[in-house]
């Protein structure tokens, strides 16, 4: 597998200084991010690609995919054909509405365009809370759609049901941890379809409260991987070890609002140091940095 980061700690800078940041913590992977507020909006439909791709190359750096989270169902189209014109072949958004509306009235008329255009759509598993900008703080929990892509069962579904070459999962271990959901079981049911995209190294807080906290996963310290940590990412890695997963697991947190970027790089830092002990735990060979 490939060990990528997230642009999403450095929603409130530029994309040069976050991309500067993350090359020098040694990464050379990057998930690009497109997303609606409070969330990364670093590049978008109208920016020059050519000066997206150079400044990506004068770091070092190669796009692994472009993330759009709370955006509507044609500023989703709109970057699937960025995607595409940056060289990015995984789209990455999570269930915008009611599971049968998403299914009929999002996905199905963008997996023709993105079959055409050669990006993968990878739906991240993620609780039910209808997107807004004060999500983060718990808001909405009371408004949780019965239906969604949440549970396993709904992965199930959702990959059985619309069994399209172009269409996978983001698998987003917090969200399976708030379902009581075994990731490893997640892990393995996708890979054996070819179904596993993308991989999150993410955690949540101690302190969360289901059926209360909505999506308040705490502070972005407490997000990070960590030693006291409530997901062992080592189990999580040996399980994608073992099914020879071959895409990119990224490190990434919520709750960095306000962050100095000092403050985002150093918390960062902490974190991989930690997940390179969980990769040499998980029987992969030690990461080299660039």
């Amino acid at each position: 597998m490939r060990y990528a980061a997230e642009l999403l700690p450095y929603h409130d800078a530029e994309l040069d200084t976050a991309l500067g940041e993350l090359a020098g913590l040694g990464f050379d992977e990057v998930m690009l991010w497109s997303s609606a507020p409070p969330l990364a909006d670093h590049v978008g439909p109208g920016d020059d690609v050519a000066v997206i791709r150079r400044t990506l190359g004068r770091h070092g750096m190669r796009a692994t995919g472009l993330t759009c989270y709370g955006r509507d169902r044609h500023e989703l189209t709109a970057r699937l054909r960025l995607a595409h014109d940056l060289g990015v072949d995984t789209l990455v958004f999570d269930c915008e509405a009611p599971y049968p509306e998403f299914v009929e009235h999002w996905l199905a008329p963008m997996l023709d365009e993105a079959e055409r255009l050669g990006v993968r759509i990878a739906v991240e598993n993620h609780l039910t809370v209808p997107f807004s900008a004060d999500f983060e703080s718990g808001a909405g929990e009371d408004q949780r759609w019965s239906e969604g892509v949440d549970s396993l069962a709904q992965i199930r579904r959702l990959v059985t049901e619309l069994d399209h070459p172009n269409l996978g999962i983001c698998l987003a271990p917090p969200h399976l941890w708030v379902m009581g959901e075994s990731i490893s079981e997640a892990v393995w049911f996708l890979a054996e379809r070819g179904k596993l995209f993308h991989y999150y190294l993410w955690d949540v807080d101690r302190a969360y409260r289901r059926g209360v906290d909505g999506l308040d996963f705490g502070p972005g310290e407490r997000q990070l991987p960590r030693p006291d940590g409530v997901l062992d990412h080592a189990v999580g890695l040996a399980a994608l070890h073992r099914v020879a997963y071959t895409g990119a697991a990224s490190l990434k947190c919520h709750g960095t609002a306000g962050w100095p970027v000092e403050k985002v790089t150093r918390e960062l830092r902490r974190a991989d140091t930690h997940l390179r002990t969980c990769f040499a735990r998980a029987g992969i060979a030690p990461l080299r940095r660039t």
